[in-house]
């Protein structure tokens, strides 16, 4: 099932890459830049796993495919944004919502970013939300 999701996910960022937005110019880390997906369950909501894809361009802009899953019930959407890098912390502004989320970041290998939430929600099932972004190799 997770095979299916990533691959509906990743097929999806075809179509996406038409669309642009002109970003303000800001601090980016390199090593955050590309195709990524992580997940999580039970973290935020109980009974609920998120699956995701994020393609953070070098332009400080990012698209993002994001899955929910609860009670067999499958829901994709699309968030677009902007991120950067203020003060060692990630900042994450959702476009849609105008939110903007912040994290702590680690890059442990090339492969792997661990977050940890600094904007937490009082609605949250934990209250340390945390989790690892996994980069998806380019296979040329």
């Amino acid at each position: 099932m997770k095979k299916i999701i990533l691959s509906t996910l990743i097929l999806g960022f075809g179509t996406m890459y038409a669309q642009k937005t002109r970003p303000q110019a800001n601090k980016i880390d390199k090593k955050l830049v590309g195709l990524w997906k992580g997940g999580e369950k039970d973290q935020q909501i109980n009974g609920v796993e998120k699956l995701w894809v994020m393609d953070r361009k070098e332009d400080g802009t990012f698209t993002l495919i994001f899955t929910t899953v609860q009670e067999c019930e499958v829901n994709q959407h699309i968030e677009k944004g902007q991120w950067w890098i203020e003060n060692g912390e990630f900042h994450e502004l959702h476009f849609d919502s105008g939110n903007t989320d912040v994290y702590t970041y680690e890059v442990p290998d090339k492969s792997h970013i661990k977050f940890k939430s600094k904007s937490l929600s009082t609605d949250m099932v934990n209250n340390e939300y945390s989790f690892v972004d996994t980069k998806i190799e380019d296979r040329n």
